[in-house]
């Protein structure tokens, strides 16, 4: 039994209001036990100088292995740099892409991320040609900034079992989905053990350096035979500093079941077979209306009978399911299989970004939750333009964030990384300088919607989202505090230390050995 802790001389935000406050907090063996006492018997004392005290953030939609994996070898291929996106043009990709490659040796498998299209004067993606001739012959991926899009090498597409004759190695839409799986397998086993001790070290330390305790984890891929990967990503997850929730990204049920033992309670779905449609930026998101550039309409990627069929398998199973759907057609169509539900588990939607009233309304009184990514839309607004581009002004004018609060919906900010960087205050701006003003929420709110909101999203408000009595003593310091900041100020926050279980969180080590000798700790549920 470790010896309890009385950290005073702070000025504490319990999140139970805006004004809630208290000056000292007991923990003992990681939990809260008691607020606003002066003395504790046998208690080691602490003063936080005056500090103000946060609970840790909870972001719960990331995409584990590729954040890992990409967090210890990744390459962002376009960038914000000096208020504009870069590279502009193909001349650019060219440049940074042969420099990449140069970097990594003669037959490595190269993975790009954070590509733009709607940023590069061409307005396209690379083609197989010109992948295989900037980058040597090797295999390459390059992946849009939604994920939901993709670029293949010849060498690439023959690991996949495609014919690289007449193809143009662009991938979209469900033919793009449909091979993750495989994709996956493949960087995988090009990933070195230091590779991986970086990549688990790095995003621990990252989620540490932003205040991070929990993360919900979206992965599985339905069309690898085994998956394997995701065996070895939740084996890691289970010996992590950070809490890790997942959530099995499988509609075949029986293939979420071996690993069930592994979880605190039976989470499904996310995005990959989950995804009732694509992305904005893949024109394959679906909706109501078509296209403003192309005036074509995206399909949901299942009809409504498998939908409702997997929903009412997993939930009779007793599965929480999170289902990705962006365009209002796709929200539709996992609104309507969940009002089949009993109602006894509380289901996720993910981005959910353009739902129609009706679909709030239903959300709203079924006590769904929401996750969404408001840093995104911040970004696409200032820099991207892919809304502005793709969608006629009648469906932007549907993206809503603060209506979703004040009808009692617990939305949540999240970052979808490596979609986006793992930096959650990004997304806090979002939501306070939301795309649409009328929408835009206060500083308190957008605390709120990585705190509160998520611990509810993930069925676990009693005990994290808080700081309250029985709660988990997981929270951050700042000199100042986060409630006054200016948007700018938020958007550059770090906190100063990071605490789990009420002891301070310690950097990490990225070598193969610390990785090992995690391994030794007793493993966690998930």
């Amino acid at each position: 039994m470790k010896r309890a802790i009385l950290y005073t001389d702070a000025v504490i935000h319990t999140m139970r209001s805006e004004s809630d406050t208290a000056r000292s907090m007991l923990v003992e063996n990681g939990r809260i036990t008691a607020l606003d006492v002066d003395e504790a018997a046998g208690a080691r004392v602490i003063s936080l100088g005056g500090r103000h005290v946060y609970p840790c953030l909870i972001d719960g939609h990331v995409h584990l292995l590729y954040t890992v994996v990409l967090s210890g070898s990744g390459f962002d291929l376009c960038r914000i740099e000096n208020g504009a996106i870069t590279p502009r043009n193909m001349a650019g990709v060219k440049a940074r892409l042969e420099a990449f490659a140069e970097s990594k040796r003669k037959n490595a498998l190269l993975v790009a991320n954070n590509f733009i299209p709607s940023a590069i004067e061409e307005r396209r993606m690379p083609c197989r040609e010109e992948l295989d001739r900037w980058c040597g012959g090797r295999p390459v991926v390059v992946y849009t900034i939604d994920g939901h899009q993709s670029a293949l090498s010849s060498a690439m597409l023959r690991k996949l079992g495609i014919s690289p004759d007449g193809h143009s190695g662009i991938l979209s839409g469900e033919a793009h989905e449909r091979v993750q799986g495989r994709i996956t397998d493949i960087i995988a086993a090009s990933v070195t053990p230091s590779v991986l001790a970086r990549g688990a070290a790095n995003f621990q330390n990252d989620c540490a350096g932003y205040g991070i305790a929990c993360v919900g984890a979206l992965d599985g891929n339905g069309d690898s035979k085994r998956d394997i990967t995701t065996r070895l990503i939740t084996a890691l997850a289970r010996r992590f500093a950070v809490d890790v929730r997942f959530y099995y990204q499988y509609m075949d049920i029986d293939k979420a079941e071996p690993l069930a033992r592994f979880q605190r309670r039976r989470r499904i779905g996310g995005c990959g077979d989950w995804e009732m449609d694509g992305s904005i930026g893949a024109h394959t998101a679906a909706f109501s209306l078509p296209y403003k550039d192309t005036g074509e309409q995206a399909a949901c990627y299942y009809d409504r009978q498998l939908v409702e069929q997997r929903v009412e398998e997993a939930e009779r199973r007793g599965y929480q399911i999170a289902s990705h759907a962006i365009g209002d057609l796709a929200i539709d169509r996992i609104v309507a299989a969940l009002g089949k539900c009993s109602g006894l588990i509380r289901h996720r939607i993910e981005h959910c970004e353009f739902a129609s009233d009706s679909a709030i309304e239903e959300i709203a009184r079924r006590g769904w939750t929401v996750m969404a990514q408001p840093g995104y839309s911040w970004l696409d607004k200032r820099y991207l333009h892919t809304y502005e581009q793709h969608l006629p002004p009648e469906l932007i004018a549907r993206l809503k964030f603060k209506t979703y609060l004040d009808k009692g919906i617990a939305i949540c900010g999240s970052t979808d990384s490596p979609v986006q960087a793992l930096d959650p205050w990004l997304q806090m701006l979002g939501m306070v300088e939301f795309y649409n003003e009328e929408e835009s929420v206060s500083v308190y709110d957008a605390l709120r919607c990585y705190t509160v909101n998520p611990a509810r999203a993930m069925l676990e408000e009693e005990e994290r989202g808080m700081l309250l009595p029985g709660m988990r003593a997981d929270f951050f310091t700042a000199e100042r505090d986060v409630l006054s900041f200016t948007p700018e100020e938020l958007a550059g926050f770090r906190p100063e230390k990071t605490y789990y279980l009420g002891e301070e969180y310690k950097k990490r080590s990225v070598s193969a050995a610390a990785l090992a000798a995690s391994f030794l700790k007793k493993p966690k549920k998930v």
